[in-house]
């Protein structure tokens, strides 16, 4: 596919009910493993909670990126936006798709009379901090994100 032919069938629209298999192989580029059955189960869970929106975007009619928006509130921070979990297809990178998803983001926020947006990267992910700070991100801390289970 061109590139002209590849922009021509871009689509940007929020989650349909039979992406949870696209969406699968999305995260597993990212390094989660997620069965299709939970991933469906996760977006109506989603949905039906509201204050968040799952955005995918399509070429061709096959999905090609995703993400997800949370609205948070916080005591010490007060409320923003936050993406979440936004993944390109690994052979759609660099094509524009991944900066489609954060503009969406950003429209959804401030739709939601937000005035911040946040994302959160892992340190080993310096492309993907790279494109960020491409898409006007600013970092402003580093932490350590700690686990326990229950």
């Amino acid at each position: 596919m061109t590139s002209d032919t590849f922009a021509a069938s871009v689509c940007i629209r929020r989650f349909a009910d039979d992406d949870a298999e696209a969406v699968c192989v999305l995260m597993g580029q990212l390094g989660y493993t997620v069965p299709v059955a939970e991933v469906a189960v996760r977006v109506r869970q989603i949905r039906m909670a509201g204050g968040e929106e799952l955005v995918a975007v399509t070429a061709g009619g096959a999905v090609v990126g995703c993400v997800q928006a949370a609205r948070e509130q916080r005591l010490a921070e007060g409320e923003f936006a936050e993406l979440v979990s936004l993944v390109v297809h690994e052979s759609c990178r660099s094509a524009g798709v991944g900066a489609m998803l954060v503009t969406a983001v950003e429209g959804w926020a401030r739709e939601q009379g937000l005035v911040r947006l946040r994302v959160r990267s892992n340190n080993k992910r310096e492309g993907a901090i790279r494109f960020y700070a491409r898409a006007g991100f600013i970092q402003r801390k580093e932490q350590a994100v700690l686990e326990k289970g229950l």
